[in-house]
């Protein structure tokens, strides 16, 4: 059944030329990406089937923060967990001129409908198995962007984050998590989440 599933999903990614895993990762100028409102739409259904949470992650192909997001998303140890408890959607963004065909149609007005109007990229958002907003990604002081979570306190946010909007999610799976953007960030994993 994952294997069925896993090979529809690479149909239907290639079938609309996008590239799993990066934000307008477009194979050669096909069709138009997907509406963003059609997207989070179909996660929106699937988290509620699913019992889990939809995760909408805004990026652009120029973003270096945005393509550690969607790794983190696909890594082979932290990514099951996220799948888990997450339905992500990545949409793309902020795309500069000459990308802009890269964008899916809507996004950035979705973006700043979710709080990400002044918050810069990656932003993200979750969104429970109805659509309504339940958090976003402006988990820093004074409502920042905490983007992709590098820093001690942007990683202590993010945990914060998985917390709240993951009701199911362990504490053992957070430190996962925790221990994953430690070790990308060069420290050594900190201990538990406070």
């Amino acid at each position: 059944m994952v294997r069925v599933r896993a090979a529809f999903l690479l149909a239907f990614a290639l079938a609309v030329g996008r590239v799993p895993g990066l934000p307008g990762g477009r194979a050669a100028a096909q069709t138009p990406p997907p509406a963003s409102r059609t997207l989070v739409d179909a996660a929106v259904r699937q988290a509620g089937a699913e019992h889990k949470v939809v995760l909408v992650v805004f990026g652009a192909s120029w973003c270096g923060w945005c393509r550690r997001f969607h790794d983190m998303l696909a890594d082979s140890g932290v990514g099951p967990i996220l799948a888990a408890h997450y339905v992500a959607v990545n949409l793309t963004a902020q795309e500069s001129p000459a990308k802009r065909a890269l964008e899916n149609p809507g996004s950035d007005s979705l973006m700043a409908a979710l709080g990400g109007a002044k918050g810069g990229l990656p932003f993200f958002a979750a969104l429970d198995s109805a659509g309504a907003r339940i958090a976003d990604s402006n988990l820093m002081p004074g409502g920042g962007n905490v983007g992709f979570p590098s820093e001690p306190d942007e990683v202590a946010a993010f945990d914060r984050f998985l917390a709240n909007t993951a009701p199911r999610i362990t504490a053992a799976e957070r430190e996962r998590v925790r221990a994953y953007l430690d070790r990308i960030a060069g420290r050594e994993a900190s201990g538990p989440s406070q």
